[in-house]
């Protein structure tokens, strides 16, 4: 089985990016909001941290205009996993059907491959019964599946 490349993780350059956008919504400084934002965090907590830490009195609308940090940041982690799913030509390193481990001892088949982010399966626990409980799956990056 071939090693699947890192997949892109959240960059400083993605934060001030987003930090950027919205400092100037809300007349702010980009570097202060980028360096007291943690991925991933909402508007809430980030405004929070900027008053505890960088000394602000934010407001509600600022509260409500940092929470679009997070989905910009969101946004450029997903447009680099595209960019690295295509550049790679990842390919799934089990078939649908095969057995995994997951996380909490669970184990489950797979189910398909999940269509709204790259790289990752959905698994169907053993034992799970759709009709009672709904057609819930387990993502799993494919990266960090494991064979049962």
């Amino acid at each position: 089985m071939s090693q699947i490349p890192a997949r892109p993780t959240v960059t400083e350059a993605m934060i001030l990016a987003a930090a950027e956008v919205v400092a100037a919504k809300i007349d702010a400084d980009a570097a202060t909001i980028a360096e007291y934002y943690e991925h991933p965090t909402d508007g809430f907590e980030l405004a929070k941290a900027l008053d505890k830490w960088a000394g602000w009195d934010t407001a509600r609308e600022d509260m409500e205009a940092l929470d679009e940090v997070e989905s910009l940041v969101r946004s450029a982690l997903a447009a680099a996993e595209k960019q690295w799913f295509a550049e790679h030509d990842i390919q799934p390193p089990f078939p649908v059907g095969a057995k995994l481990q997951c996380r909490s001892g669970i184990v489950g088949s797979i189910a398909g491959i999940y269509q709204y982010q790259p790289a990752y399966f959905e698994v169907k626990p053993d034992g799970q019964d759709d009709a009672a409980s709904g057609s819930r799956r387990l993502l799993i990056k494919f990266e960090d599946a494991v064979a049962a």
